[in-house]
């Protein structure tokens, strides 16, 4: 078997990055050969993939909107796959717009869909409220991608069941349900995670948000957490780890920081590689995860990994997990969960170790690469 995998772009390192690399990394391990077809990687990525092709298909111009870049991308992928497809025995694309590149192939296509992209962004709020020339290109390109998915994909793979009936009422049919792995021999070594580093939050409760700065991430929903929980909680501060973000929504976050008096209190690290990010697990008190429906899966179950707390919202797609595995917090109440943990953290710590012990046992990358091969004979 010879697998192509599709990727937009590598431009960090994050949980749709990471899931990529240990798919690589096993299929070498078992003796498939396996390519990656993207427009740019990092050289972060690149040096941790073992044995895996990467085939890079440049975009032909520069791009000054939305809608140029994602042309661009789609053009460069599409024409990366019509070029090197009879190579392969199977295309697998992950994240939009490589599943719609995907089709201009004619091999089986296996597509990750590790949210519905094209759906999501139509709805954005930059986009939601306007009919721009992005917004009317992104609005057809999503019909040509439903018309291009029931015509040309039989397999589609998603995180969770959550994920799974989203992706049914928006494209009628069914996917196929595998849960992510996490990395869970290098979040729970704490040795070494504080090594080199100069704590400026000592004698802190650190509330910590992990994701780029977007209102996906709902970083706003922390931050007002912070503001009823400073009274009760005089030591709190919140950590944010994440770049990228987008400047409208960062000027939100600014003005109601110094509306409230919050500048002390809150400190973005930016993006940072995972030696940092598992030190601020480490640190942590807490983690506040109030995302929205899109991504986030992996952050909960890594500092769960840790053995420290979490607080989630219902709208996570992996929410449903915590709750019936009684893990972390599933709520709409922040503030009351936060000073929750502040004050009783031996019964949440305790709940956190039941949290170590199901990624232990559950959410493998081995157990999900298994089973994405087992899709790929399925589609074969």
């Amino acid at each position: 078997m010879r697998v192509l995998i599709v990727y937009p772009k590598f431009y960090v390192y994050g949980g749709g990055e990471i899931l990529v690399v240990r798919l690589c990394n096993y299929l070498s391990r078992q003796g498939i050969r396996n390519s990656i077809l993207t427009t740019e990687m990092i050289p972060e990525i690149r040096a941790d993939l073992a044995g895996t092709d990467v085939i890079i298909e440049k975009n032909r111009g520069e791009a000054a909107t939305v809608r140029a870049m994602y042309k661009l991308q789609l053009e460069s992928l599409a024409r990366g796959v019509k070029k090197y497809q009879k190579d392969f025995d199977i295309i697998n694309p992950h994240n939009f717009p490589s599943e719609i590149a995907a089709t201009a192939g004619e091999r089986p296509i296996v597509w990750m869909c590790n949210e519905p992209e094209l759906y999501l962004l139509r709805n954005h709020p930059n986009f939601k409220s306007t009919l721009s020339p992005d917004r009317v290109y992104l609005l057809l390109l999503f019909l040509r991608e439903k018309f291009l998915v029931k015509k040309h994909i039989r397999h589609v793979a998603v995180s969770d069941e959550f994920n799974a009936d989203r992706f049914n009422a928006i494209y009628k049919f069914r996917p196929h349900v595998i849960n992510y792995g996490i990395d869970y021999d290098f979040f729970s070594r704490s040795e070494a995670a504080h090594q080199g580093q100069k704590s400026d939050l000592s004698g802190k409760f650190i509330i910590l948000h992990v994701g780029m700065l977007t209102p996906y991430k709902n970083q706003m929903e922390s931050l007002k957490a912070l503001n009823e929980v400073k009274k009760q909680i005089p030591e709190a501060v919140l950590v944010f780890a994440g770049g990228g973000y987008d400047e409208a929504y960062k000027k939100q976050i600014d003005d109601y920081i110094k509306e409230h008096g919050l500048s002390g209190r809150v400190i973005f690290k930016g993006h940072i590689n995972r030696n940092e990010l598992r030190s601020l697990y480490y640190k942590a008190g807490v983690m506040l995860h109030p995302v929205k429906a899109q991504g986030g899966w992996l952050s909960p179950f890594e500092i769960l990994s840790a053995g420290r707390p979490v607080i989630v919202s219902k709208e996570l797609t992996a929410s449903y997990i915590i709750e019936k595995e009684e893990i972390g917090i599933v709520t709409e109440n922040y503030a009351r969960a936060i000073v929750d943990v502040y004050q009783n953290k031996s019964r949440y710590h305790r709940m956190a170790d039941r949290g170590r012990e199901y990624v232990i046992k559950n959410l493998s990358w081995d157990s999900f690469s298994e089973k994405m091969v087992q899709v790929y004979k399925t589609a074969l």
